[in-house]
């Protein structure tokens, strides 16, 4: 009977194992590379849809691809199961282009554009004032008075809203509302939970199996879905 009792409690700590913050730990693992994947996918389609308020998180004229986008989620920390997401910005790398406005109105004179708005993301999303002085001359149209306008060089720049109110924020307000609304049916449709199922009840069908069968069971089914992911 003692064999008996043995059995069953190794069968009763090799169950909960799965709740154990070694365990919790290697599924939030997992649990980040599958909501940041599929994130990024539904950003992709939002942006499309709304570019006005998330075209400055992608590359100029490339709204939803993914390849060109400039943000990235971090897995930045797990502590007993606890996931820590962070988002940052990346740098743009392309020119800012020129406005339809310039080029119609352009006839025999060249106007091109070669400076580069590395801060873009980070700056349209604050929505916070930048000043800057032109190092050449700058040309813009301006929509008040329909006109081309010339600034020469070493003239101090203020723009009071980058990207326009529609920017302000509005890539965070995304992430937040993503993550509070999607990211357990993102899980629950997945097929982490009854992987970790299967692979935990075969696991401990073995005589003598108990908490360190379901602890490695539980290690290469989430290491299957994290895959290593720590940023996307």
């Amino acid at each position: 009977m003692n064999k008996v009792y043995q059995e069953i409690d190794n069968k009763i700590l090799g169950t909960q194992e799965i709740i154990s913050p070694t365990s919790k730990n290697q599924i939030a693992k997992a649990v980040f590379t599958i909501t940041a994947k599929r994130f990024v996918k539904d950003f992709a389609v939002a942006s499309k849809a709304n570019p006005k308020k998330y075209f400055h998180v992608y590359e100029w004229g490339a709204n939803g691809n993914q390849a060109q986008k400039l943000y990235v989620l971090k897995r930045e920390r797990i502590a007993s199961g606890n996931l820590i997401i962070k988002f940052d910005y990346k740098k743009s790398k392309k020119p800012v282009p020129i406005s339809p406005k310039l080029k119609a109105s352009r006839g025999k004179k060249s106007i091109s554009s070669r400076s580069v708005f590395s801060n873009k993301a980070e700056v349209m999303e604050s929505g916070k004032p930048i000043t800057f002085s032109t190092k050449k001359y700058l040309v813009f149209f301006s929509k008040s008075d329909g006109k081309i306008h010339f600034l020469p060089p070493e003239t101090v720049v203020h723009i009071m809203n980058p990207g326009g109110k529609e920017t302000t924020g509005s890539f965070e307000r995304f992430v937040i509302s993503w993550y509070k609304t999607k990211m357990n049916p993102t899980i629950y449709s997945s097929r982490l939970l009854l992987d970790l199922e299967k692979s935990v009840s075969r696991s401990l069908r073995a005589k003598g199996a108990g908490k360190n069968a379901a602890r490695e069971a539980i290690r290469i089914t989430t290491e299957k879905y994290a895959q290593g992911v720590v940023e996307l």
